[in-house]
């Protein structure tokens, strides 16, 4: 059995978005003078996330697919797919490339002078956040739930 291309790449998105939040919560307490090279840096980050997902969601739509847990016809996943998160997953993910999308968007607007900074780092940091709840979900799929294997 081949090695499924999801787990080996889903990493970007998820490092890139979270790494960009960083970047705009440091231009967020540094300098004016400063501010434009962290969203710079965050819009790379941000740019890296947004150019990975088409790879990840065709590699993730596909390992599912192959394993039977959602129909290549069906547009969302069966709500018993893999004891219904991975409904949860697809749902986090859409709503996590929207926002970084959005991300992306506005932050090319704080740069020709647009749109201010907060708006942008509320959005990417709300982004950051949908990345990592579906990044858990992710791996409770896969690794099972730590919590529930804990208790006596």
């Amino acid at each position: 059995m081949s090695l499924p291309v999801h787990p080996a790449v889903n990493h970007f998105p998820v490092v890139a978005s979270l790494l960009a939040a960083g970047c705009l919560l440091a231009g967020a307490v540094r300098p004016q003078a400063e501010r434009s090279e962290w969203v710079l840096r965050a819009l790379l980050l941000l740019g890296v996330a947004v150019v990975a997902l088409p790879v990840v969601i065709g590699s993730g739509r596909a390992w599912s697919a192959a394993m039977g847990a959602w129909p290549w016809g069906a547009a969302l996943p069966p709500r018993s797919a893999l004891d219904g998160l991975l409904r949860w997953h697809v749902l986090g993910a859409a709503v996590s490339t929207a926002l970084s999308g959005l991300g992306l968007g506005l932050g090319l607007g704080f740069r020709r002078g647009r749109i201010g900074l907060w708006p942008l780092l509320l959005v990417v940091l709300t982004a950051a956040l949908a990345t990592g709840i579906t990044a858990r979900v992710g791996g409770q799929m896969t690794f099972g739930n730590p919590e529930s294997e804990a208790s006596p």
